[in-house]
């Protein structure tokens, strides 16, 4: 059914084209629950694991008294699958926390959006440090998320996006046209993405956002990564005053998580911010 449903929503969207734009949000917007695998097992099984007030599952590296970086994590992932950061971070006296975002994982939820998603990750940092976290890392889509959430009152003093997409409006006219949208559905699916998230998709531009945080940022990003386009790590560094980018070859977009070149690179930058 997934294999021939774009085929079916290319005519159903000329027929009822608001109808096919809400079917497109209902997939959009709801996320994949994949199971934690055998490789996530072992930092799984070495952290703290506990639920914020909101239900949300953390799993926390670390001493409790220093200073905290918070792990974000991707569209289908799970806290634990940036858990590689936090041996590094730890052995440089940083509390890591990392966080099933909502419908994701095994915290509650269903559909989400970059605003929500934004203010889950505000929410977080209030519950575990209110004086506010060192660094937040964060991956693909939780990257443009932990930026506009450091626009909208998260306490934070660096960013690291690691493969992270520049532009929102992009990544929602990709999925329209791959989901079969004809123009007139791909229009009504844009106007309920605005509503539903309460942010238009060309506002989301990480890079533009970005220069006015003033905040040290650290872009990485592979050049053959095919989830995300390495041209939106040049956008943001490009558009952000004083971001520092590493270029990795060969690692995709997940495996660059794991990458002890990038895990290293990553604790020293983290490390040098006062």
């Amino acid at each position: 059914m997934k294999k021939h449903l774009p085929k079916f929503m290319k005519y159903f969207s000329i027929l009822a084209p608001k109808l096919a734009a809400r079917i497109a949000l209902k997939f959009f917007a709801t996320p994949i629950r994949i199971a934690r695998p055998d490789s996530e097992m072992e930092m799984f099984h070495l952290s703290k694991q506990f639920t914020l007030n909101n239900g949300i599952a953390a799993f926390e590296w670390g001493n409790p008294s220093h200073p905290l970086v918070m792990l974000i994590h991707g569209w289908n992932g799970r806290g634990t699958q940036l858990s590689a950061f936090a041996k590094n971070l730890v052995d440089k006296n940083f509390r890591v926390v990392a966080l099933d975002g909502p419908g994701h994982g095994t915290s509650p939820g269903g559909m989400t959006n970059p605003a929500h998603y934004a203010d889950f990750i505000i929410n977080a940092q209030r519950e575990l440090d209110p004086s506010g976290a060192h660094s937040v890392i964060a991956h693909s889509f939780g990257g443009g998320c932990a930026v506009l959430a450091a626009s909208r009152g998260l306490k934070v003093k660096s960013l690291v996006l690691v493969a992270s997409p520049a532009f929102y409006d992009r990544v929602v006219q990709f999925f329209g046209s791959s989901f079969g949208l004809g123009a007139a559905s791909q229009a009504a699916f844009e106007v309920m993405i605005t509503n539903f998230a309460g942010i238009k998709p060309t506002d989301l531009n990480i890079g533009k956002i970005g220069a006015g945080l003033h905040l040290p940022v650290f872009v990485v990003h592979d050049e053959g990564d095919n989830a995300v386009n390495y041209l939106s790590a040049t956008a943001i560094v490009k558009a952000w005053p004083g971001a520092r980018l590493l270029t990795t070859q060969g690692l995709g977009h997940r495996r660059i998580l794991k990458d002890p070149k990038v895990l290293g690179e990553v604790a020293e930058f983290i490390g040098e911010i006062s």
